[in-house]
């Protein structure tokens, strides 16, 4: 990448509909969750900068940088780029230098976006600067409709940000802005993705798996692992608890009533759960719980689980039956007792380490 290297990290569109004052909040904290997981990688940067619905990281490692950054939630997406001053030689200068670097042989457009007062418009800087990579370039050719390469234009006031492409992130609010909660974790896809969800709502989340005789099933464990790349801190505090004997049904009965019991004694408000039931009449019972029970997945289509699914790393979604079991609080007072008395593993998951 030439010139002075920059990502643009665009931040989720649900912040910018906020009041100033809480939008403010959300962008330094997601600026700060930003710098420090690029310090604590090594990834080296002079300076982060924010704007209104941006934040601008300057970096030699601008490619690192915008696939870290795009892996945060409160990102919409992220582009890896050259920053210049916002005269008009000077952005001809290193979009043409970009272009003829990166470009392949075939057809390309140059679009522009523009804010602030300038001498000239965002149609004059698309056309200019397209001119000049024809010339440094023969091998291209314009294309306005559908080119096979675009180089993107963003000037702001008295700066320019030039960029190839962007990465997708994954939207939302960034992590901690929301008030914690215990992420119920098996081995059903659904339980990741529901946890995955609270993250994506800026929710502080710990995990609660169980020990099926003496083990974690590997399923739970490679759950725990995906939602760990997704932490912000790069730890996922999780609590270990045994389940009792004759569970068959720990799915829709002793998982869950076990996760009230435990997010009640650790303090915690509420519980996150991947069981997807199929009316409102079946959670009425649970409205007269201290802890708050959510299920995220309740009302969402297959196929955005599917893309959700797809897009953190686990493959097809094909829903799991055993989530769509019928609620049932039978063994509360059982689960309340044993886990009165029970003695429950505490674990700071953190990448590379080994815990189960």
């Amino acid at each position: 990448m030439c010139g002075s290297g920059v990502v643009i990290v665009r931040m989720g569109g649900e912040i910018g509909i906020k009041s100033r004052p809480v939008r403010s909040i959300y962008e330094r904290m997601l600026a700060k969750i930003i710098r420090s997981s690029l310090e604590r990688d090594g990834i080296k940067f002079s300076k982060i900068l924010r704007a209104a619905g941006r934040i601008y990281v300057h970096t030699d490692e601008a490619e690192k940088v915008s696939k870290k950054v795009a892996h945060i939630f409160g990102v919409s997406s992220a582009s890896a780029g050259v920053s210049t001053s916002s005269e008009l030689e000077e952005i001809i200068k290193k979009g043409t230098e970009l272009a003829v670097t990166h470009f392949r042989p075939g057809s390309f457009s140059v679009r522009c976006r523009r804010s602030g007062k300038h001498n000239y418009t965002s149609v004059e800087v698309a056309s200019l600067l397209g001119k000049a990579i024809l010339e440094a370039k023969k091998d291209l050719r314009v294309d306005l409709d559908s080119p096979d390469q675009t180089l993107y234009v963003e000037i702001r006031e008295d700066m320019a940000y030039i960029y190839l492409d962007s990465i997708k992130g994954p939207d939302g609010f960034p992590v901690g802005t929301q008030d914690p909660l215990l992420g119920v974790i098996d081995e059903t896809k659904e339980s990741l993705l529901a946890s995955w969800c609270m993250l994506k709502r800026g929710v502080s989340l710990r995990a609660v798996t169980y020990e099926i005789g003496g083990e974690v099933p590997k399923g739970a464990v490679n759950n725990l692992k995906v939602l760990l790349e997704w932490m912000p801190n790069a730890s996922l505090e999780t609590i270990v608890a045994p389940l009792p004997a004759d569970c068959e049904e720990f799915l829709t009965n002793y998982e869950l009533v076990a996760a009230i019991q435990i997010a009640r004694r650790e303090g915690i408000a509420g519980v996150v759960s991947g069981l997807r039931p199929r009316s409102v009449k079946e959670i009425l019972p649970l409205s007269r719980l201290e802890v708050q029970v959510f299920f995220p997945l309740m009302v969402l289509e297959d196929g955005t689980l599917d893309g959700w699914s797809k897009y953190i790393g686990v493959g097809e979604y094909r829903p799991d039956e055993r989530v769509f079991g019928t609620i049932c609080l039978s063994g509360q007072s059982r689960l309340e007792d044993f886990y009165s008395r029970c003695e429950y593993k505490k674990l700071k998951l953190s990448p590379g380490g080994s815990h189960f």
